[in-house]
């Protein structure tokens, strides 16, 4: 009689269940690595429009011949179009009294924050002064 190599169906059914198995974890690396990457991507985007928004107040303030003083206020904007989501907030006051504020000058603090969905992803923090 002649013999017959391959595999059984018992052998097959098992080697489809040991690999069911040893993929599962993989899954569940590749589901929180795309996770990590949405939370990176808009990290990196709210980073990016804190940013803009600092130099545009930079820009301002460059303008108005550097005063400091003229900036004041809190505003918040919502943003439209490719950043439809983003929320980004504005808080322009008087710092507290420090070391950061040379004796004789106005100096403003600018917090600048982003969030997306109500989660807070980017700050922006400076320090104005008009010697």
């Amino acid at each position: 009689m002649k013999s017959e190599n391959g595999f059984t169906l018992i052998e097959m059914v098992l080697v489809i269940i040991i690999v069911s198995l040893a993929s599962v974890p993989l899954f569940a690396m590749f589901s929180r690595a795309a996770f990590s990457l949405l939370t990176n991507e808009k990290i990196q985007t709210a980073t990016q429009l804190a940013q803009e928004h600092a130099e545009v107040l930079l820009a301002i303030r460059r303008n108005q011949s550097f005063l400091a003083a003229e900036l004041s206020g809190n505003t918040t904007e919502i943003l439209a179009g490719n950043y439809s989501g983003y929320t980004r907030s504005t808080v322009i006051t008087q710092p507290a009294a420090g070391p950061g504020c040379p004796g004789g000058a106005s100096c403003k603090e600018v917090l600048i924050s982003v969030d997306e969905s109500g989660s807070a992803y980017a700050e922006v923090t400076f320090l104005l002064v008009d010697y």
